[in-house]
């Protein structure tokens, strides 16, 4: 499995964009920037997305996407909770911003074809086989373990303290989570449904205590200004833990 990191922040700028990851070039998660990301081509392989919440952030280029395969006779599936699939709905794919892309060319065959999914139940996705766990943030939220064969990921999304939870409902052998502020802004992030370093070595204790060991650790969704404080300590936290902790960025290709 090959996870390519097409953006790794909550700010864009030239040299920073909105979180999305593919997975072997056929799954996305989230759609902050994939797009911007990829071309034509590559565009065109994106089979299915999974949406980890509504946040303008992780759902964006949705619309490009889908005009984009509809222009080239393709489609997307596109997956996430109750929430999150109703809130792009009404508020993204009604037509009123973009063509209306769960309506075109067909309401039978549709560019963009929304699925709901319900938390803790695994389901397929393409030859993949997706699980999705509920993670503590400000709006409803999921996580997503993505298996195949005995390769597997859990993708965090937006979450914050409280992380620790989500560990008996999965076994990944790389955990691809956010660390939006250093630990500087800790009361910030736990507002904000945030993660900081010390607040992700309190899960990574929690995930070591309940399964004897740790993942690989990729580390994403960062928010440019406290970056460098994100790095620094998380470099000691690495340390700490002996754990390999990777910080992503956009273009960046992980074999899993």
């Amino acid at each position: 499995m090959e996870l390519r990191v097409l953006g790794a922040h909550n700010l864009e700028s030239r040299s920073t964009r909105f979180e999305s990851h593919l997975i072997d070039g056929v799954i996305a998660l989230d759609a902050g920037s994939l797009t911007r990301a990829l071309t034509f081509k590559e565009q065109a392989r994106v089979r299915a997305v999974l949406l980890s919440h509504r946040h303008f952030d992780h759902v964006r280029d949705l619309l490009p996407l889908g005009l984009a395969l509809h222009n080239a006779g393709g489609a997307v599936d596109v997956y996430g909770i109750r929430d999150t699939i109703e809130f792009v709905s009404a508020k993204l794919l009604d037509g009123s911003l973009y063509p209306d892309l769960v309506r075109i060319p067909s309401v039978q065959s549709p560019a963009v074809r929304l699925h709901t999914i319900d938390y803790c139940c695994e389901f397929a996705v393409l030859e993949y086989r997706v699980k999705a766990v509920p993670v503590p943030h400000t709006v409803p939220a999921t996580g997503y373990q993505i298996s195949s064969g005995e390769t597997s990921v859990f993708y965090t999304g937006d979450a914050g303290r409280g992380l620790a939870g989500v560990w008996r409902h999965i076994s990944p052998g790389a955990l691809l989570t956010e660390v939006t502020y250093g630990d500087g802004n800790l009361s910030q992030a736990i507002e904000h449904g945030h993660m900081t370093p010390s607040l992700l070595k309190e899960a990574l204790q929690a995930l070591r205590a309940e399964k004897g060991q740790l993942p690989r650790v990729i580390v994403s969704h960062m928010n440019p200004p406290w970056e460098d404080d994100i790095r620094r300590e998380l470099a000691a936290l690495q340390l700490e833990l002996g754990v390999s902790i990777v910080v992503s960025q956009a273009g960046m290709t992980i074999s899993l």
